[in-house]
Protein backbone atom coordinates (compact mmCIF):
# COMPACT_ATOMS: atom_id res chain seq x y z
CA UNK A 1 0.00 0.00 0.00
CA UNK A 2 1.22 3.07 -1.19
CA UNK A 3 1.02 6.30 1.33
CA UNK A 4 2.56 10.00 1.32
CA UNK A 5 4.62 10.86 4.05
CA UNK A 6 4.67 14.06 6.03
CA UNK A 7 7.63 15.26 4.40
CA UNK A 8 6.61 14.64 0.98
CA UNK A 9 8.25 11.40 1.04
CA UNK A 10 7.15 8.17 -0.86
CA UNK A 11 6.75 5.01 1.52
CA UNK A 12 5.16 1.42 1.38
CA UNK A 13 4.49 -0.45 4.50
CA UNK A 14 4.70 -4.02 5.58
CA UNK A 15 4.24 -6.32 8.29
CA UNK A 16 8.03 -5.82 8.82
CA UNK A 17 9.37 -2.76 7.52
CA UNK A 18 8.46 0.69 5.66
CA UNK A 19 11.22 2.87 3.32
CA UNK A 20 11.27 6.25 3.03
CA UNK A 21 13.33 7.56 0.13
CA UNK A 22 14.47 10.84 -1.18
CA UNK A 23 14.99 14.67 0.37
CA UNK A 24 18.44 15.14 -0.07
CA UNK A 25 19.73 16.11 -3.88
CA UNK A 26 20.53 13.67 -6.21
CA UNK A 27 18.73 11.01 -4.56
CA UNK A 28 21.81 9.65 -2.42
CA UNK A 29 20.41 9.09 0.60
CA UNK A 30 17.29 6.43 1.40
CA UNK A 31 16.48 6.31 5.20
CA UNK A 32 14.34 2.59 6.40
CA UNK A 33 13.17 2.16 9.44
CA UNK A 34 11.95 -1.13 10.74
CA UNK A 35 8.37 -1.15 12.47
CA UNK A 36 8.84 -3.44 14.86
CA UNK A 37 12.41 -4.98 16.18
CA UNK A 38 14.09 -7.09 14.02
CA UNK A 39 14.45 -11.27 15.15
CA UNK A 40 17.78 -12.70 15.70
CA UNK A 41 18.98 -13.72 11.89
CA UNK A 42 17.05 -11.18 10.40
CA UNK A 43 18.44 -9.00 8.06
CA UNK A 44 18.26 -5.85 9.68
CA UNK A 45 19.36 -7.31 12.92
CA UNK A 46 22.43 -5.23 13.74
CA UNK A 47 20.34 -2.54 14.15
CA UNK A 48 19.72 -1.25 17.47
CA UNK A 49 17.05 1.48 18.09
CA UNK A 50 15.08 0.33 15.18
CA UNK A 51 16.36 2.65 12.12
CA UNK A 52 19.06 2.04 9.62
CA UNK A 53 20.29 4.77 7.38
CA UNK A 54 21.44 3.90 4.08
CA UNK A 55 24.17 6.79 3.66
CA UNK A 56 25.49 7.38 0.46
CA UNK A 57 25.16 3.69 -0.09
CA UNK A 58 26.25 2.43 3.24
CA UNK A 59 23.49 1.01 5.57
CA UNK A 60 24.10 2.93 9.07
CA UNK A 61 22.39 1.67 12.46
CA UNK A 62 20.59 4.65 14.02
CA UNK A 63 23.02 4.25 17.64
CA UNK A 64 22.42 4.92 21.35
CA UNK A 65 24.08 7.99 22.87
CA UNK A 66 25.85 5.54 24.72
CA UNK A 67 27.14 3.57 21.59
CA UNK A 68 28.04 6.74 19.76
CA UNK A 69 30.30 8.00 22.94
CA UNK A 70 32.34 4.80 22.53
CA UNK A 71 32.55 5.13 19.06
CA UNK A 72 33.88 8.55 19.53
CA UNK A 73 36.66 7.80 21.87
CA UNK A 74 37.37 4.74 20.41
CA UNK A 75 38.14 6.01 17.32
CA UNK A 76 40.67 8.99 18.59
CA UNK A 77 43.65 9.50 20.69
CA UNK A 78 45.42 11.86 22.34
CA UNK A 79 47.92 14.70 19.91
CA UNK A 80 51.49 14.98 20.29
CA UNK A 81 53.14 16.22 23.61
CA UNK A 82 54.84 19.99 24.75
CA UNK A 83 56.69 20.86 27.65
CA UNK A 84 54.97 23.52 30.18
CA UNK A 85 55.54 25.74 32.93
CA UNK A 86 53.64 24.36 36.05
CA UNK A 87 52.17 27.86 36.45
CA UNK A 88 50.80 27.92 33.16
CA UNK A 89 49.82 24.00 33.11
CA UNK A 90 46.34 24.53 35.08
CA UNK A 91 43.55 22.52 33.56
CA UNK A 92 45.82 20.61 31.27
CA UNK A 93 46.47 17.29 30.46
CA UNK A 94 49.46 14.99 31.73
CA UNK A 95 51.04 13.43 29.24
CA UNK A 96 53.69 11.31 31.44
CA UNK A 97 53.16 9.79 34.71
CA UNK A 98 54.68 11.90 37.55
CA UNK A 99 56.76 10.00 39.50
CA UNK A 100 58.29 11.75 43.44
CA UNK A 101 61.89 12.69 43.82
CA UNK A 102 61.40 12.97 47.88
CA UNK A 103 59.25 12.89 50.32
CA UNK A 104 56.60 15.36 51.59
CA UNK A 105 56.69 16.15 54.22
CA UNK A 106 60.88 16.07 54.06
CA UNK A 107 60.43 15.60 58.51
CA UNK A 108 58.42 15.15 61.36
CA UNK A 109 56.66 18.01 61.96
CA UNK A 110 53.90 19.49 64.55
CA UNK A 111 49.99 19.77 62.86
CA UNK A 112 49.41 22.23 65.40
CA UNK A 113 50.35 25.07 68.10
CA UNK A 114 51.06 23.40 71.36
CA UNK A 115 53.58 22.04 73.30
CA UNK A 116 56.62 19.02 72.05
CA UNK A 117 56.55 16.86 75.09
CA UNK A 118 57.38 13.52 76.27
CA UNK A 119 54.44 11.24 76.05
CA UNK A 120 55.21 9.41 79.45
CA UNK A 121 55.97 12.41 80.99
CA UNK A 122 52.30 13.24 80.87
CA UNK A 123 50.67 9.86 81.26
CA UNK A 124 49.12 11.03 84.88
CA UNK A 125 47.60 14.87 83.14
CA UNK A 126 44.20 15.36 83.70
CA UNK A 127 41.80 18.20 84.55
CA UNK A 128 42.59 17.88 88.23
CA UNK A 129 45.84 16.26 88.11
CA UNK A 130 47.89 18.86 85.80
CA UNK A 131 51.71 17.75 85.45
CA UNK A 132 54.07 21.05 85.02
CA UNK A 133 57.30 21.03 82.99
CA UNK A 134 59.97 23.44 82.39
CA UNK A 135 59.32 25.50 79.55
CA UNK A 136 62.28 24.84 77.38
CA UNK A 137 62.36 26.62 74.35
CA UNK A 138 60.04 27.65 71.51
CA UNK A 139 60.28 26.88 67.92
CA UNK A 140 58.28 28.94 65.30
CA UNK A 141 57.37 27.26 61.66
CA UNK A 142 60.16 27.77 59.04
CA UNK A 143 63.24 27.34 62.34
CA UNK A 144 65.16 24.20 63.16
CA UNK A 145 65.26 22.85 67.15
CA UNK A 146 68.10 23.97 68.53
CA UNK A 147 68.82 21.91 71.03
CA UNK A 148 67.15 17.99 72.17
CA UNK A 149 64.05 18.09 74.89
CA UNK A 150 65.46 17.54 77.50
CA UNK A 151 63.43 15.56 80.41
CA UNK A 152 60.32 16.92 82.42
CA UNK A 153 60.56 19.69 79.94
CA UNK A 154 58.04 21.31 76.95
CA UNK A 155 58.91 23.00 74.10
CA UNK A 156 56.37 25.39 72.22
CA UNK A 157 55.92 24.44 68.77
CA UNK A 158 54.05 25.89 65.93
CA UNK A 159 52.25 24.02 63.60
CA UNK A 160 54.80 23.01 60.71
CA UNK A 161 57.48 23.17 62.82
CA UNK A 162 60.00 20.00 62.79
CA UNK A 163 60.06 17.98 65.91
CA UNK A 164 62.87 18.03 68.63
CA UNK A 165 65.04 15.26 68.90
CA UNK A 166 63.17 13.43 72.27
CA UNK A 167 60.09 14.35 71.75
CA UNK A 168 57.18 12.18 70.42
CA UNK A 169 54.03 14.08 70.74
CA UNK A 170 52.88 17.63 70.84
CA UNK A 171 50.09 18.43 73.34
CA UNK A 172 47.55 21.13 71.71
CA UNK A 173 47.49 24.57 73.35
CA UNK A 174 43.76 24.20 74.58
CA UNK A 175 45.37 21.61 77.21
CA UNK A 176 48.31 23.53 78.68
CA UNK A 177 49.10 26.84 80.00
CA UNK A 178 52.20 28.36 80.25
CA UNK A 179 53.33 30.97 82.95
CA UNK A 180 56.44 32.43 84.33
CA UNK A 181 58.74 29.26 83.06
CA UNK A 182 56.32 26.81 83.35
CA UNK A 183 53.86 24.70 81.29
CA UNK A 184 50.90 23.03 82.76
CA UNK A 185 49.37 20.35 81.11
CA UNK A 186 46.27 19.22 81.71
CA UNK A 187 45.39 16.04 79.76
CA UNK A 188 47.34 13.21 78.65
CA UNK A 189 48.20 12.79 74.96
CA UNK A 190 49.63 9.43 73.28
CA UNK A 191 52.96 9.14 71.72
CA UNK A 192 52.18 10.48 68.08
CA UNK A 193 49.75 12.90 68.67
CA UNK A 194 49.78 15.78 66.98
CA UNK A 195 52.33 14.88 64.73
CA UNK A 196 53.12 14.45 60.43
CA UNK A 197 55.67 12.15 59.79
CA UNK A 198 57.96 12.46 57.47
CA UNK A 199 56.52 11.07 54.12
CA UNK A 200 53.22 10.59 55.69
CA UNK A 201 51.81 12.82 52.27
CA UNK A 202 53.66 11.28 49.87
CA UNK A 203 56.55 8.44 49.47
CA UNK A 204 60.17 9.54 47.68
CA UNK A 205 59.38 6.98 44.17
CA UNK A 206 55.84 6.52 44.29
CA UNK A 207 53.56 7.60 41.77
CA UNK A 208 52.25 10.75 42.46
CA UNK A 209 49.70 11.53 39.18
CA UNK A 210 49.11 8.90 36.19
CA UNK A 211 49.19 10.10 32.43
CA UNK A 212 45.69 11.26 31.69
CA UNK A 213 45.01 13.25 34.90
CA UNK A 214 43.59 16.76 34.83
CA UNK A 215 45.59 18.99 36.21
CA UNK A 216 43.27 20.71 38.83
CA UNK A 217 45.09 23.22 41.47
CA UNK A 218 45.31 20.68 43.99
CA UNK A 219 47.54 18.74 41.83
CA UNK A 220 49.00 21.62 40.43
CA UNK A 221 49.98 22.01 44.30
CA UNK A 222 51.33 18.71 44.86
CA UNK A 223 53.91 18.94 41.89
CA UNK A 224 54.98 21.84 43.53
CA UNK A 225 55.10 20.71 46.82
CA UNK A 226 57.45 18.28 45.25
CA UNK A 227 59.50 21.12 43.69
CA UNK A 228 58.69 20.27 39.99
CA UNK A 229 59.04 23.39 37.67
CA UNK A 230 57.61 21.48 34.07
CA UNK A 231 55.53 19.34 33.23
CA UNK A 232 54.98 17.29 30.15
CA UNK A 233 51.37 17.61 29.01
CA UNK A 234 49.03 16.97 25.62
CA UNK A 235 48.44 19.85 23.37
CA UNK A 236 45.96 21.74 23.06
CA UNK A 237 43.86 20.79 20.32
CA UNK A 238 42.85 23.35 17.86
CA UNK A 239 39.13 23.04 16.70
CA UNK A 240 37.89 24.58 13.78
CA UNK A 241 34.34 25.96 13.89
CA UNK A 242 32.05 26.64 11.15
CA UNK A 243 28.30 27.43 11.52
CA UNK A 244 25.72 27.02 8.47
CA UNK A 245 22.85 28.40 7.17
CA UNK A 246 21.46 31.30 4.93
CA UNK A 247 19.66 32.39 7.93
CA UNK A 248 22.61 33.56 10.35
CA UNK A 249 23.88 36.87 10.59
CA UNK A 250 27.00 37.76 13.10
CA UNK A 251 25.70 38.46 16.65
CA UNK A 252 26.76 42.36 16.39
CA UNK A 253 24.24 42.61 12.61
CA UNK A 254 20.96 43.61 12.36
CA UNK A 255 19.34 40.65 11.36
CA UNK A 256 17.36 41.20 7.92
CA UNK A 257 13.93 39.71 6.98
CA UNK A 258 13.75 35.66 7.93
CA UNK A 259 17.51 36.11 9.79
CA UNK A 260 18.82 35.40 13.05
CA UNK A 261 21.81 36.21 15.11
CA UNK A 262 24.45 33.30 14.97
CA UNK A 263 23.90 32.16 18.75
CA UNK A 264 25.76 28.82 18.15
CA UNK A 265 29.04 30.46 17.31
CA UNK A 266 28.94 32.12 20.81
CA UNK A 267 28.23 29.11 22.77
CA UNK A 268 29.99 26.55 20.81
CA UNK A 269 33.21 28.42 21.41
CA UNK A 270 32.30 28.62 25.28
CA UNK A 271 31.97 24.98 25.15
CA UNK A 272 34.83 24.05 23.28
CA UNK A 273 37.12 26.06 25.51
CA UNK A 274 35.70 24.89 28.29
CA UNK A 275 36.73 21.61 27.18
CA UNK A 276 40.75 22.73 27.00
CA UNK A 277 40.90 23.35 23.58
CA UNK A 278 41.49 26.46 21.16
CA UNK A 279 38.52 27.97 19.10
CA UNK A 280 39.73 28.24 15.25
CA UNK A 281 36.06 30.54 14.14
CA UNK A 282 35.43 29.58 10.35
CA UNK A 283 32.55 31.96 10.74
CA UNK A 284 29.25 31.75 8.95
CA UNK A 285 28.84 29.27 5.77
CA UNK A 286 26.21 29.58 3.19
CA UNK A 287 23.92 26.84 2.07
CA UNK A 288 25.74 25.95 -0.72
CA UNK A 289 28.08 23.10 -1.63
CA UNK A 290 30.63 24.94 -3.11
CA UNK A 291 31.15 27.49 -0.03
CA UNK A 292 30.58 24.68 2.23
CA UNK A 293 33.42 22.76 0.28
CA UNK A 294 35.73 25.73 0.76
CA UNK A 295 35.18 26.34 4.06
CA UNK A 296 35.45 22.59 5.27
CA UNK A 297 38.58 22.13 3.64
CA UNK A 298 40.47 24.95 5.86
CA UNK A 299 38.70 23.37 9.29
CA UNK A 300 40.15 19.82 8.08
CA UNK A 301 43.68 21.34 8.11
CA UNK A 302 43.19 21.51 12.18
CA UNK A 303 42.96 19.06 14.61
CA UNK A 304 39.26 18.82 14.82
CA UNK A 305 36.54 20.60 13.34
CA UNK A 306 33.18 21.11 14.72
CA UNK A 307 29.77 21.99 12.10
CA UNK A 308 26.89 23.00 13.32
CA UNK A 309 23.45 22.80 11.00
CA UNK A 310 22.73 21.52 7.68
CA UNK A 311 23.10 17.75 8.72
CA UNK A 312 19.06 16.85 8.62
CA UNK A 313 16.80 15.94 5.47
CA UNK A 314 15.88 19.11 4.42
CA UNK A 315 16.75 20.03 0.92
CA UNK A 316 19.57 22.47 1.53
CA UNK A 317 21.26 20.28 4.51
CA UNK A 318 24.66 19.97 2.41
CA UNK A 319 27.62 18.90 5.12
CA UNK A 320 27.19 15.13 4.86
CA UNK A 321 27.39 15.37 1.14
CA UNK A 322 30.80 18.05 1.24
CA UNK A 323 32.14 16.06 3.99
CA UNK A 324 32.04 12.69 2.24
CA UNK A 325 33.16 14.69 -1.02
CA UNK A 326 36.06 15.59 1.08
CA UNK A 327 36.87 12.22 1.97
CA UNK A 328 35.59 11.95 5.62
CA UNK A 329 34.31 8.26 6.66
CA UNK A 330 31.10 8.85 8.35
CA UNK A 331 31.13 6.52 11.10
CA UNK A 332 27.15 7.22 11.95
CA UNK A 333 24.75 9.36 11.55
CA UNK A 334 21.64 10.12 13.87
CA UNK A 335 21.27 8.79 17.63
CA UNK A 336 18.29 7.86 19.25
CA UNK A 337 18.01 11.19 21.30
CA UNK A 338 16.23 14.46 21.80
CA UNK A 339 17.49 16.93 21.26
CA UNK A 340 20.45 16.49 18.83
CA UNK A 341 18.75 13.17 17.11
CA UNK A 342 20.53 14.90 13.03
CA UNK A 343 24.42 14.13 15.05
CA UNK A 344 27.04 12.86 12.57
CA UNK A 345 30.29 11.55 13.33
CA UNK A 346 33.42 10.95 10.75
CA UNK A 347 36.88 10.95 10.33
CA UNK A 348 39.27 11.99 7.49
CA UNK A 349 41.85 9.68 7.38
CA UNK A 350 45.50 11.78 6.28
CA UNK A 351 48.54 9.64 4.45
CA UNK A 352 50.69 10.72 6.92
CA UNK A 353 48.22 8.78 9.50
CA UNK A 354 47.19 11.96 10.79
CA UNK A 355 43.33 11.83 11.39
CA UNK A 356 40.99 14.70 11.95
CA UNK A 357 37.53 14.03 13.53
CA UNK A 358 34.02 16.02 12.34
CA UNK A 359 31.28 16.08 14.54
CA UNK A 360 28.26 17.16 13.19
CA UNK A 361 26.04 19.12 15.07
CA UNK A 362 22.30 19.84 14.10
CA UNK A 363 21.56 23.24 13.95
CA UNK A 364 19.11 24.22 16.56
CA UNK A 365 20.25 26.47 19.08
CA UNK A 366 19.52 23.19 22.10
CA UNK A 367 19.85 20.26 19.57
CA UNK A 368 23.91 21.57 19.33
CA UNK A 369 24.75 22.50 22.79
CA UNK A 370 23.32 18.75 23.86
CA UNK A 371 24.91 16.73 21.73
CA UNK A 372 28.40 18.60 22.18
CA UNK A 373 28.08 17.90 25.62
CA UNK A 374 27.33 14.59 25.39
CA UNK A 375 28.81 13.35 22.58
CA UNK A 376 31.55 16.21 20.45
CA UNK A 377 32.90 16.97 24.26
CA UNK A 378 33.95 12.98 25.04
CA UNK A 379 36.05 13.01 21.92
CA UNK A 380 37.74 16.52 22.52
CA UNK A 381 38.60 15.78 25.61
CA UNK A 382 39.82 11.95 24.18
CA UNK A 383 41.99 14.16 21.58
CA UNK A 384 43.50 16.19 24.65
CA UNK A 385 44.61 13.11 26.32
CA UNK A 386 42.32 12.93 29.60
CA UNK A 387 41.40 9.97 30.79
CA UNK A 388 39.05 10.73 33.11
CA UNK A 389 36.01 12.36 30.98
CA UNK A 390 33.32 10.32 32.20
CA UNK A 391 29.47 11.31 32.54
CA UNK A 392 28.57 12.37 36.04
CA UNK A 393 25.20 11.43 37.14
CA UNK A 394 22.97 12.07 40.16
CA UNK A 395 19.94 10.53 41.78
CA UNK A 396 16.89 13.09 42.11
CA UNK A 397 13.29 13.32 43.26
CA UNK A 398 11.32 14.46 40.49
CA UNK A 399 8.42 16.58 41.58
CA UNK A 400 6.34 16.67 38.18
CA UNK A 401 5.75 14.45 35.78
CA UNK A 402 7.42 13.63 32.52
CA UNK A 403 5.84 12.18 29.51
CA UNK A 404 7.23 11.36 26.52
CA UNK A 405 5.86 9.98 22.94
CA UNK A 406 8.38 8.35 21.35
CA UNK A 407 11.72 5.50 21.47
CA UNK A 408 14.27 8.51 21.81
CA UNK A 409 16.21 8.97 24.85
CA UNK A 410 15.61 12.45 26.22
CA UNK A 411 17.71 15.16 28.12
CA UNK A 412 15.41 17.35 29.27
CA UNK A 413 15.85 20.65 30.84
CA UNK A 414 15.78 20.48 34.60
CA UNK A 415 16.89 22.65 37.64
CA UNK A 416 17.88 20.62 40.46
CA UNK A 417 18.04 22.18 44.29
CA UNK A 418 18.09 20.84 47.84
CA UNK A 419 15.12 20.64 49.95
CA UNK A 420 15.29 19.54 53.34
CA UNK A 421 18.35 17.15 52.79
CA UNK A 422 16.48 15.72 49.45
CA UNK A 423 18.20 16.81 45.37
CA UNK A 424 14.44 17.61 43.86
CA UNK A 425 14.45 18.26 40.29
CA UNK A 426 11.92 20.20 37.92
CA UNK A 427 11.84 21.00 34.10
CA UNK A 428 12.54 24.50 32.97
CA UNK A 429 9.02 23.90 30.78
CA UNK A 430 8.98 24.35 27.40
CA UNK A 431 11.65 21.26 25.45
CA UNK A 432 11.54 22.72 21.94
CA UNK A 433 15.20 22.49 20.70
CA UNK A 434 14.83 25.98 19.60
CA UNK A 435 14.59 27.53 23.19
CA UNK A 436 17.83 28.45 24.26
CA UNK A 437 16.31 30.60 27.24
CA UNK A 438 15.02 27.60 28.76
CA UNK A 439 18.40 26.00 28.34
CA UNK A 440 20.28 28.55 30.55
CA UNK A 441 17.73 28.56 33.11
CA UNK A 442 18.96 25.12 33.52
CA UNK A 443 21.64 23.24 35.78
CA UNK A 444 21.41 19.72 34.70
CA UNK A 445 19.90 17.43 32.25
CA UNK A 446 17.30 15.09 33.16
CA UNK A 447 17.71 11.73 31.81
CA UNK A 448 14.46 9.90 30.51
CA UNK A 449 15.57 6.54 28.99
CA UNK A 450 15.07 4.98 25.53
CA UNK A 451 12.36 2.34 27.06
CA UNK A 452 10.64 4.75 29.55
CA UNK A 453 7.04 7.22 28.14
CA UNK A 454 6.07 8.10 31.20
CA UNK A 455 8.42 9.37 34.67
CA UNK A 456 5.88 9.78 37.42
CA UNK A 457 5.86 12.73 40.37
CA UNK A 458 7.88 11.53 43.01
CA UNK A 459 9.96 8.81 41.27
CA UNK A 460 13.90 9.21 41.22
CA UNK A 461 15.89 10.01 38.26
CA UNK A 462 19.38 10.29 36.96
CA UNK A 463 19.90 14.21 36.58
CA UNK A 464 23.46 14.95 34.74
CA UNK A 465 24.63 18.98 36.08
CA UNK A 466 25.65 21.34 33.42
Amino acid sequence: MQKKGRRGFSFSTSDKVKFLAGGIPGGELHVISTIKRPRDGDLFSPCISGVVILYFGRFLAMVRTSEARQIIVRSLHAGPQESCALSESYGRILATEVTAPLDVPGFDNSSMDGYAVRSDEIRSAGENSAVDLVLQDEIPAGEVPKTALNPKSAIRIMTGAPIPPGADAVVEQELADAKNGTVRVRGFVQAGRNIRLRGDDIRAGSVVLKKGRRLTPARVGVLASLGIERVDVFRKPKVALLTTGNELVDPSSLPGPGQIRNSNAVTLSGLIRESGCEVIDLGIARDDPEELGVRIRQGLKEDALITSGGVSVGRHDYVLRVLKAQGVEIKFWKVNMKPGMPFAFGILEGNSGRHVPVFALPGNAVSSIVTFLQLARYGLERLRGNEEATPLTLKAVLVEEIVKRDGKHHYVRGVARNENGTLIVQTTGSQSSALLTSLSMANCLIHVPEESRTLPKGSTVDIELI
